[in-house]
């Protein structure tokens, strides 16, 4: 990719374009750029450029066109190779800031076009996205939270944004803010972070509705990470617009899936963003382990714990689909196990929830780009929109893991140049049965 985008004109026809609109897929069909924008969407025979000026035809026999991929859900401070984010804390800002180019890079070239952040530590995604409007490296187009909102001893909270009180979690929303944040995200329960209760909520409720009271009012969404049931509640009394993981487990640890709880979720319109594949990620890593040099006892207990674990949230996730609750993507990358570059096993998962395979993509297009508020830029092939195209091999409407075979990526309008076949096909994690 070049980094510069010209106003010429480029049709890029394939067998099959789905606009992720709802809209059945097209066949033979086209997208007509100009510069970085999309100027028409339909059937090849039907599109042409304005008064015969030229354009560039660009043919891909037996692909699919559709949007660029919306991750919901990206650590790009992170390493995907088990390792904990006390680890990442410990390590030089700069160090984070090369790691998280590098696996911005691997996004885009897997087919993300959009991420959204979801925890750095200090203002190391800010000078990356800096870094990439200067055209110093490339990645996706970034929705940045900037340092997580946490308690004292609060999950994530090593990564610069403990905080307590009414008064201190406002002051560090307008912080973030004015740092240049596009959306605020919050720690409402414990999680990885040994200092804190996954089980339990952290954030007092009028703590949680000073900071999207505060949000809101400057137009910031916000979103929740919460792996307790009393978390989810919290965050749905003080209205915020995403919740993470949304799990439901009683102060005991108990899994009880709370239909009142998924009702209110679907009522009040804020979108649900599991996080699947993490969890799958943990198992593969054990099992990996185990084929390579055997697993302890310890191991075999948190193997057995991880296998559970996953069915129960496929279960959970599948009940809500079924409630019309809305759930997109975001992958979770790179946090333990999982590597960024490999957003479609989240997509997979969703389909094993329960949705169709159109609806897989769309969960990774439409509905994440809507959850995100940038559905007015991206994640559908419309007239005005960016021209962030994702080409594939075969149908990923028929079969979700079609979106793995990348053909070729447009950004803006120019087509990425993503290396060689070989390092693309390193950065795929290898699944494992079970």
């Amino acid at each position: 990719m070049s980094g510069i985008s010209t106003n010429e004109y480029k049709l890029i026809s394939a067998d099959r374009v789905y606009d992720a609109t709802g809209r059945a897929v097209i066949q033979n069909g086209a997208v007509l750029t100009q510069g970085s924008e999309i100027i028409a969407v339909g059937r090849t025979d039907h599109l042409r450029a304005p008064d015969g000026a030229p354009v560039e035809r660009i043919d891909y026999p037996g692909a699919t066109i559709l949007p660029g991929m919306v991750d919901c859900h990206t650590h790009n401070n992170g390493f995907g190779d088990g390792r904990n984010g006390e680890e990442l804390a410990e390590l030089a800002d700069e160090i984070l800031t090369v790691k998280a180019a590098g696996n911005a890079r691997r996004s885009l070239y897997s087919g993300v076009t959009t991420i959204r952040e979801n925890g750095p530590k200090n203002v190391t995604m800010f000078r990356l996205r800096d870094a990439i409007n200067e055209g110093l490296t490339v990645g996706p187009r970034m929705v940045l939270c900037g340092r997580p909102v946490s308690i004292i001893g609060g999950h994530m909270g090593y990564f610069g944004g403990e905080v307590t009180g009414v008064e201190g979690v406002r002051a560090l929303t307008r912080q973030l803010i004015k740092e240049g944040a596009d959306y605020i995200k919050i720690t409402a329960t414990g999680g990885s972070t040994p200092t804190s209760f996954p089980l339990l909520p952290s954030f007092n409720v009028d703590e949680l509705r000073a900071i999207t009271g505060e949000a809101h009012k400057f137009g910031k969404l916000t979103a929740t990470h919460s792996t307790s049931t009393q978390g989810v509640i919290n965050s749905l009394d003080a209205e915020v617009d995403m919740i993470i993981h949304c799990v439901y487990k009683e102060p005991d640890g108990r899994d009880n899936f709370r239909v009142d709880i998924a009702e209110r979720i679907g009522e009040g319109g804020a979108y649900v963003n599991p996080t699947l594949q993490v969890g799958r990620a943990r198992v593969w890593s054990l099992m990996e382990k185990k084929i390579d040099s055997g697993l302890s006892t310890e191991d075999l207990t948190a193997l057995d714990e991880a296998k559970r674990e996953l069915e129960t949230r496929l279960e959970h996730n599948r009940r809500m689909i079924e409630m019309g609750v809305k759930i997109i993507t975001g992958s979770d990358s790179s946090w333990g196990d999982y590597q960024l570059g490999n957003t479609v096993y989240e997509a997979e998962l969703l389909v094993h929830a329960g949705y169709s395979h159109s609806e897989g993509v769309m969960s990774v297009t439409k509905w994440a780009a809507e959850a995100l508020g940038v559905d007015d830029v991206v994640g559908t092939l419309e007239p005005g929109k960016q021209a962030d195209i994702l080409v594939v091999s075969g149908d990923p409407t028929e079969d979700v893991n079609a979106l793995w075979d990348v053909e070729d990526v447009f950004f803006r309008g120019e087509k990425v140049d993503r290396g060689s076949e070989e390092s693309l096909a390193a950065v795929r994690q290898t699944p494992y049965e079970f």
